[in-house]
C-alpha cells in the first residue's frame, strides 16, 4: 500500500485535480510573465541611492529566486497535467505505488510517495 491513505481516482476528482492544476498553472505564468518588470521595478527604486546596492542586490536575488521557483512549479503542475492525460497521475514516477490523497491534495504536482521523495533526499513544495 502506499505512505497514507489513498482514494480511487474518479472522472469528478480527475476534473476537479485538472481544474486545480489547470489555474495554478495560468496564475503560474502570469508570476512569471511580470517578472522582468518587476525586476526593472526593483532596479529603478534601488537606483535612487548609491547606498542601496547591497539592498538592490539582496532584493532582486530574492526576486529571482522566486521566479526560479515559479518556473520549477510550472514544470511540474504541466507535467501532473500530462499525467492526468495518460492516467497515471496519482503514482509515484519512481516504484509506481499509489501516492496518498492527501499528498496529492496538498501537492498536486508530486511526482513520488514519500517512501522514494525520502530516499532522494529532496521535498516537494
Amino acid at each position: 500500500m502506499s505512505d497514507d491513505r489513498r482514494t480511487d481516482r474518479t472522472p469528478v476528482a480527475d476534473e476537479e485535480t485538472r481544474r486545480r492544476l489547470t489555474e495554478r498553472a495560468a496564475a503560474l505564468r502570469r508570476e512569471i510573465a511580470a517578472a522582468a518588470a518587476r525586476e526593472e521595478e526593483l532596479r529603478a527604486d534601488c537606483l535612487l541611492d548609491a547606498a542601496d546596492a547591497g539592498a538592490e542586490a539582496e532584493a532582486l536575488e530574492r526576486h529571482r529566486e522566486g521566479t526560479r521557483r515559479a518556473h520549477e512549479l510550472l514544470a511540474g503542475t504541466e507535467a501532473a497535467l500530462a499525467r492526468l492525460d495518460t492516467g497515471t497521475f496519482g503514482r509515484c514516477v519512481r516504484c509506481g505505488e499509489a501516492i496518498g490523497a492527501e499528498r496529492l491534495h496538498a501537492f498536486p504536482h508530486v511526482e513520488r510517495c514519500l517512501r522514494c521523495e525520502a530516499r532522494s533526499g529532496t521535498r516537494t513544495r
